[in-house]
């Protein structure tokens, strides 16, 4: 069997939240089961903007790129900080010599800073390139961000979201997965040891309240408030509010990844983010989502489109009324749920683009 070993070079950027790299790092747990069992050896190495505490424990070597605001936070200036990024990239690509990259989202990078690497030849002759990403909205397909570059691609995968009424076409070789989550069901603690480890009190009902990726305090104060009126609900309910991976201080409790212990939760309230949505909806949690503005992600389009397929509740005002709706449907919600394998299903295709089969 061949031990040929497959570098991969994996690009994600991320703002207020962790769906970029989160979703990269599904692809690239993917990709260690899939190559493995083909017999090869992955080198896994990322390059990212994202502050997410969660990467020194991943399987992947991290090279960490400065995101804006901690280039602003430093004293540097957008130009500089987009200098030095792209320079950096170039020199990490030509260094590792990979022979697969993978980008999230953004084909020549959020500010164009992958623009040099796919023009200057610092990638090898052999490797390929791959986009992933979420489904978008038609209206900012054409936008240069996710537009620019794509044309330097040979393969998109897009994580579909469910019961979409639009297709999203791309000018290249597209492959539909389901929706990319960094955890699926099966790999989830049990109910016990999950509502331990939130010192869930016996006979309590466990609500989750989450607000994304931990770097939006807009969805942070929707969250301070929903715990409020939670509390009011019923003595025989325990909110949990959770924070993100980007969280800075104190405010909930931490936990990154959340889905392998969303056993513990009886419902939900959470900002309507790609990957929280989706990681709820496959446990089975009967959950309220909340859209936040995202420039490049129409939450408010996937929260109609969960609570038309019955996968959630429409959250659309923060008060009590709005909260004993929410709840009264959580108790008798139907259990819907979503396909999986969305990151293997990617890492088989990656792998073929290489020839890894």
């Amino acid at each position: 069997m061949s031990t040929r070993t497959l570098r991969i070079l994996l690009v994600a950027n991320d703002g207020a939240s962790a769906g970029h790299v989160m979703r990269v790092l599904a692809v690239a747990r993917g990709l260690s089961r899939q190559a493995e069992q083909r017999g090869f050896t992955p080198a896994l190495l990322l390059a990212t903007t994202s502050e997410a505490h969660q990467l020194g424990s991943e399987q992947v070597a991290v090279v960490r790129l400065p995101a804006p605001v901690a280039g602003r936070r430093a004293g540097l200036t957008d130009v500089e900080r987009r200098r030095i990024t792209g320079a950096a990239l170039e020199s990490v690509a030509d260094a590792f010599g990979p022979d697969l990259l993978v980008v999230d989202t953004f084909p020549s990078g959020p500010h164009g800073e992958l623009a040099g690497l796919l023009s200057t030849g610092r990638m090898p002759s052999r490797a390929k390139r791959a986009i992933v990403r979420r489904s978008l909205p038609l209206e900012v397909a054409d936008h240069p961000t996710v537009a620019r570059g794509l044309d330097r691609y040979d393969l998109a995968i897009v994580a579909d979201d469910p019961y979409r009424d639009e297709t999203l076409r791309l000018p290249l070789r597209t492959v539909h997965v389901p929706p990319i989550t960094l955890t699926e069901p099966a790999d989830a603690e049990s109910r016990d040891l999950a509502r331990a480890r939130f010192e869930v009190p016996r006979g309590m009902r466990a609500v989750l309240v989450a607000a994304g990726g931990g770097a939006d305090q807009e969805a942070e104060q929707y969250a301070a408030r929903i715990v409020k009126l939670v509390k009011k609900a019923g003595t025989d309910v325990f909110p949990i509010s959770v924070t993100g991976p980007l969280a800075s201080g104190p405010g909930g409790v931490r936990v990154a990844p959340m889905a392998p212990w969303l056993a513990a939760f009886d419902g939900a309230f959470s900002a309507a983010g790609y990957n929280t949505s989706h990681e709820l909806v496959k446990a089975g949690i009967p959950s309220a989502l909340f859209a936040m503005p995202r420039p490049f992600d129409d939450q408010a389009a996937r929260v109609q489109r969960f609570a038309r397929a019955s996968l959630a509740f429409p959250l659309e005002r923060f008060d009590e009324e709005s909260l004993r709706e929410a709840m009264a449907w959580i108790d008798g919600a139907p259990r819907v749920g979503l396909p999986s394998g969305g990151a293997d299903e990617a890492a088989r295709a990656l792998l073929e683009l290489v020839g890894a089969t």
